[in-house]
């Protein structure tokens, strides 16, 4: 870096040097280093080595070393070495000497701390290697707050080191770039420090960042951003970020230039930062929202993002329906395009639409592999799929019934009618998605809906069925009792569905049981009380997957329930094949074996005791 910063005031000593024993200012950087600081080198050195053994004695080697304040100057002598050390050794001295240095600076006497404190800046001027700057930038930082808490009770703030913000000033007006990267890079890594002690510079600050973010160089702009955002999210619950939320729509243009370039790491600060600001009770803030949702509905699509991203991208989405949902319903235009963009994630992704309803459970993953519907790649991880289900969960919960149903069915409805297998299932897999944070008008307009629900359970595609399968399982879950008169026709569909050749759909048939028989009367399971029970009972002992099995013991817990005593003349049966589950040994089937033993106290439960003690 070479910009100048004579023009700032020195009269604190921003610029001289001040000769004290401890601090050897007058050598140069190209001379020898002191006997202290090669010895201290070394050390240092060792740290940076590949062999544990050579780690763990030069960190032996140093325990005392470190204790001493001696340490101090020998490691600035080291991080200024620059042609006399590597730049891993003088790196390591910066993060030490960070470590160490607030335990060690109260002991200054007042002009040492000037000399290290100007030494310090003297460093960020001419330092040269980013990794060693990146780490003088976090030992001054670290200095700065040691300096303004001690300072805080007896002068204004940032009493404890002005040359520095006089330093910051000055570098983010210099015409190098560098400079004004550093001005922003120290004022990230001093939030708390400028958040706590700088309040009322904070208009100035404002004028400085919003210059940042309009500079033509993109690192400076990053650091800008960045560093802003950090304050942002330090101060989302303050009065004082109104100060700051004028700036969103250029940290936004900031963002979305990175996005469009592929910098996934800006873009990923800023999702973070949007997420902070969400719970904001700031008005200048919320005055934002629809930017903000817009740009995180953009990320949410983007394909060239990384998943991680782009979910929290959806996260910002469903924090804002979660803190502002009358501000995001009253928007229609903002509203019906995060859910055309929720609908095309589903449709046009090759993940299984109802895989969110096991997505806790490893069995089904391990079952699932090489199917359909199925990326092994996505393991464990997050997907298209998921991240827009989950999203459009949290709109149906938060967002008020009357803004969102309509925008939501009318797209169910217009996908279930397409010709094309995918958008069937997204239309499918959507109604069953809202049933739970939608299930009072979705109760209220059953008869338009179910007919649609049974022809999907039909489908030529395994997805739709498996979909179609799902939204039953949570239509009768969450739209009890309404849903019960439906039972001559969900029942049969659901028995059919059983014996569906793909093993998805045979488990989501079983989920459905289980949700629809929990509340039926013994009268509503009766006509297929002998058939179902068979069923299930020859599903459990054919199969070898896990999902299903576990699957169908929720399924005949269920029917069991539904059937009361009734059930009486098969829990021998049954009871048998429980028995042989609650034997089971190996960790992985555990959850199986808890619940044939949950299943084996809802049976006692129905058929009372007498039937079921022998």
């Amino acid at each position: 870096l070479f910009f100048d910063i004579s023009t700032i005031d020195t009269s604190s000593g921003v610029t001289s040097i001040v000769h004290t024993i401890t601090l050897n200012h007058n050598r140069s950087i190209m001379a020898a280093l002191s006997a202290d600081a090669a010895q201290m080198a070394s050390y240092l050195a060792a740290l940076t080595q590949p062999d544990t053994n050579i780690i763990r004695q030069a960190e032996v080697a140093l325990k005392p070393i470190l204790k001493n304040p001696e340490c101090v100057p020998a490691m600035i002598e080291v991080i200024k070495a620059q042609t006399a050390q590597d730049e891993g050794t003088r790196h390591v001295a910066a993060i030490v000497l960070r470590k160490r240095i607030t335990g060690h600076l109260s002991k200054f006497d007042a002009p040492t701390k000037t000399a290290l404190k100007a030494e310090l800046l003297t460093i960020l001027q001419t330092e040269s290697s980013r990794p060693v700057r990146n780490g003088v930038v976090a030992l001054v930082a670290t200095v700065c707050k040691a300096e303004a808490e001690a300072e805080i009770d007896t002068a204004p703030a940032a009493a404890g080191w002005p040359e520095l913000f006089q330093f910051v000033a000055a570098a983010a007006g210099d015409a190098h770039p560098e400079a004004r990267e550093l001005a922003f890079l120290l004022l990230g890594e001093m939030t708390e420090t400028v958040g706590i002690h700088l309040k009322p510079q904070f208009a100035t600050l404002g004028s400085l960042f919003g210059a940042g973010l309009a500079d033509g160089d993109a690192k400076v702009q990053n650091s800008a951003v960045k560093a802003l955002g950090l304050l942002m999210s330090y101060l989302a619950d303050e009065a004082e970020i109104d100060t700051f939320a004028p700036l969103v729509p250029q940290v936004l243009t900031v963002a979305e230039a990175c996005r469009t370039r592929h910098d996934e790491e800006v873009v990923s600060t800023t999702l973070d930062v949007l997420y902070d600001l969400s719970f904001s009770p700031s008005q200048t803030v919320a005055a934002h929202m629809a930017t903000i949702v817009r740009f995180a509905q953009i990320c949410m699509a983007d394909s060239n993002l990384e998943m991680a991203v782009r979910d929290s991208a959806a996260l910002v989405v469903a924090t804002m329906a979660e803190s502002k949902p009358k501000h995001l319903g009253r928007d229609p235009a903002l509203l019906t395009g995060i859910i055309e963009t929720i609908f095309n994630l589903i449709e046009n992704s090759d993940g299984s639409a109802a895989g969110a309803l096991f997505e806790s459970n490893p069995a089904w993953k391990e079952d699932f592999e090489g199917q359909d519907g199925y990326d092994a790649d996505e393991e464990g991880g997050i997907t298209e799929t998921g991240m827009a289900q989950g999203t459009l969960d949290m709109l149906a919960c938060e967002v008020p019934k009357k803004y969102i149903f309509e925008p939501v069915v009318s797209r169910c409805m217009a996908r279930l009618g397409s010709a094309d297998p995918n958008q069937r299932k997204a239309g499918i897999a959507c109604l069953g998605v809202i049933a739970e944070g939608c299930a009072e008008p979705l109760r209220e307009n059953l008869s338009q809906v179910m007919p649609h629900v049974f022809k999907t359970a039909g489908d030529s595609d395994a997805r739709v069925r498996e979909c179609a399968c799902f939204a039953l399982g949570q239509i009768s879950e969450h739209c009890q009792p309404e849903v019960l008169s439906y039972s001559s026709q969900i029942l049969p569909i659901v028995f059919a569905l059983l014996d569906d050749a793909n093993i998805a759909v045979q488990a989501t048939s079983c989920y459905v049981l289980e949700m629809f028989c929990e509340r039926l009367e013994p009268e509503g399971v009766r006509p297929l009380l002998d058939p179902l029970v068979r069923k299930l009972a020859s599903m459990l002992e054919a199969t070898d997957k896990r999902s299903v099995q576990e699957m169908t013991v929720a399924a005949l817990a269920a029917t069991a329930v539904a059937a009361e005593e009734e059930f009486a003349p098969y829990v021998v049966g049954v009871a048998s094949l429980m028995s042989k589950l609650m034997e089971l040994k190996e960790e992985k089937t555990y959850s199986l074996r808890g619940r044939a033993l949950e299943c084996m106290g809802h049976i006692a439960i129905a058929v009372g005791k007498d039937h079921f003690r022998p």
